[in-house]
């Protein structure tokens, strides 16, 4: 939970100050010693999520579907968590819960909303709770046959959070926001509009840049430039870097980058763009291009033996067995070839790009 989103932080403090509320309140009800201590765990958890989904509500008003389905879902959270004595309870409780954890789901991959860290907690407090109301208890809710509670346990939660972890991760790969820490990288904050100072310092950026690095299009004229392939040139694209310009300590000098980066086609390395690199991590780079031009940092790289391959964490911030994990100082790059996913200074290069210049 770090570098959350200011927009966000709201509904994080509305959570954190929902949880002794919910519990004093659980306390105070007569009825609870009739419930198993899973319900209450469950009805605990539901009311933190409706808080959060209320501390969201303000900070989303010029969103105002996703401000009134927030407010609705907070409601019905709260609502129904102190209702937990009620026959059909956990029923209905199960419905909101997959409901929720699916319709955020579908709201993410339809691009209305980017995942953030707020959101990824929630959910994992919303499965929580689906996990404790599966949870067959002899006597209670009317429910005889406990084989299908079990079943869902089993089965169908931990394949609802691997849906939801790996929508999350593609979602955040396929569509960074500057404005959201995400799963693929932690991005510089910005403004979420680019002035037009903005934007003519990006153009000054790119084309300055993009004068620079035109003689390494020969990946020779690299080499004997200082630079270096990094990680495995068996995948799509590979970064290289000059050690020389990287211990240097200069902070974007757009004649000398730190790095480069290349396709490995068939026809051999072909010159995509730019990388200028910081030295220490968490020190991002000047951003005049404002959010045209954020860094980004990633801390979810993963080493396989021998350094013989690059690749992301999975979606559940782990690497392949026998890989180790490192964090990178932030990075900008400008990509000199079109990039229509994510422009000249996305976090990666389109995947579609490279496979097109492989073709060609």
């Amino acid at each position: 939970m770090w570098d959350i989103a200011p927009d966000h932080v709201a509904g994080l403090y509305a959570g954190l100050l929902a949880l002794p509320v919910a519990l004093v309140a659980l306390r105070l009800r007569p009825a609870r010693h009739l419930i198993p201590g899973t319900a209450q765990a469950a009805a605990v958890l539901m009311a933190v999520c409706g808080a959060i989904h209320l501390g969201l509500a303000p900070s989303h008003v010029g969103e105002p579907i996703t401000a009134v389905l927030f407010v609705i879902n907070g409601f019905a959270y709260i609502g129904l968590s102190a209702a937990f004595t009620w026959r059909h309870w956990q029923l209905a409780s199960l419905t909101l819960v997959s409901a929720t954890v699916l319709g955020y789901l579908v709201f993410i991959v339809l691009g209305f909303d980017a995942p953030d860290q707020v959101a990824v907690w929630t959910k994992l407090l919303e499965l929580t709770a689906l996990g404790l109301l599966l949870v067959p208890v002899r006597g209670f809710g009317g429910r005889p046959d406990r084989a299908p509670y079990w079943a869902l346990m089993a089965a169908g939660l931990p394949a609802l959070t691997l849906l939801m972890g790996t929508t999350v991760w593609a979602v955040d790969l396929k569509r960074p926001d500057a404005q959201h820490v995400h799963a693929g990288a932690v991005l510089q904050s910005t403004n979420a509009v680019a002035t037009p100072e903005q934007v003519a310092a990006a153009a000054r950026i790119y084309d300055q840049t993009r004068l620079a690095i035109l003689p390494f299009e020969d990946w020779h004229a690299a080499l004997a430039a200082g630079y270096r392939p990094q990680g495995s040139q068996a995948l799509p694209s590979t970064h290289w870097i000059n050690q020389a310009y990287v211990k240097s300590g200069a902070v974007m000098d757009l004649r000398h980058p730190q790095g480069l980066v290349y396709a490995n086609t068939r026809h051999g390395p072909v010159l995509l763009g730019a990388m200028f690199q910081m030295r220490s991590l968490g020190q991002f780079g000047p951003d005049p291009g404002g959010p045209l031009t954020a860094w980004h940092q990633h801390e979810n790289i993963c080493i396989a033996p021998l350094g013989l391959e690059f690749s992301l964490m999975t979606p559940f911030a782990v690497c392949p067995l026998g890989a180790i994990d490192i964090s990178v100082p932030p990075m900008l790059h400008v990509w000199i070839v079109d990039n229509p996913a994510g422009g000249r200074f996305a976090v990666d290069i389109d995947p579609a790009v490279v496979a097109r210049i492989d073709r060609s």
